[in-house]
């Protein structure tokens, strides 16, 4: 009877498995797989944070002005015309000294277009110029110098002489000129009542026939010659002196009244 060696064979079995093994286990032993949306459970360094993205600004909107706010009142008084938007801002302000060229380019803007411009021959008190007439124009008064209009701005020649002959001059016959609305001292407009601002200015409410005529916001001048009591005001005028103001004017001159 042959007696097989079984041990033998069976060692060299188990050390061909544990070789097989040993290949198979060091073949998976690299790195783990990084998480799904995550870090790698072996890194080592952390990359720092990266700076939030800004918005780089248009060039061209950067640029770009801004639109002016739109103008919603002019104010005039005896010695400027001032141009406000809706809060009561001051946009811009002229005087009636500055070249009339300046005040046309300012009111163009203000009431959104171009004036009417008519020559006028002028009469004992008023020199020869141009009127310039924003919205509509109205008849001509015989008693009025220069054109009518709802807002007139007259151009006298020749240029007048600072602080006595003002280069230009106003005459406002409606409250409310291309959606810009036109007051004066005290917010007073065409079409308010004559008789209640004539109560509130006594001293210088005066008739004049028909026609009754109020004069408010005097501002002093310096002496001229022999004339000591020089002013400036706006004068208001009313048809009936029971009905509204029809007209006001800026600056008036008042010398020694």
């Amino acid at each position: 009877m042959t007696v097989h060696d079984v041990s033998g064979k069976f060692g060299k079995t188990l050390a061909v498995l544990f070789l097989v093994a040993g290949l198979f286990l060091t073949g998976c032993s690299g790195p783990p797989d990084p998480v799904l949306g995550g870090k790698s459970p072996t890194a080592t360094s952390t990359a720092p944070p990266k700076a939030p993205a800004t918005a780089t600004p248009d060039p061209i909107e950067a640029t770009r002005p801004s639109t002016p706010a739109p103008v919603t009142d002019l104010l005039i008084t005896a010695t400027s015309l001032e141009l406000r938007d809706a809060s009561g801002t001051s946009l811009s302000t002229f005087d009636y000294f500055q070249p009339a060229s300046e005040l046309v380019a300012g009111l163009s803007t203000a009431f959104g277009s171009a004036p009417i411009s008519e020559r006028y021959e002028g009469g004992s008190e008023v020199p020869p110029g141009t009127g310039y007439i924003w919205s509509n124009i109205l008849p001509a008064d015989p008693k009025s110098p220069g054109p009518e209009g709802d807002f007139v701005l007259m151009d006298g020649v020749p240029s007048g002489t600072s602080p006595h002959e003002p280069n230009t001059w106003v005459k406002v016959s409606s409250s409310t000129v291309k959606g810009v609305h036109i007051s004066t001292v005290d917010g007073i407009s065409v079409g308010d009542d004559a008789a209640e601002i004539a109560a509130r200015y006594p001293d210088t409410a005066n008739p004049q026939g028909s026609r009754l005529d109020v004069f408010v916001g005097h501002v002093p001048l310096p002496p001229m010659d022999s004339l000591s009591e020089l002013t400036f005001s706006v004068w208001l005028l009313a048809a009936d002196p029971l009905g509204p103001i029809t007209e006001f004017r800026s600056p008036s001159p008042n010398w020694g009244g």
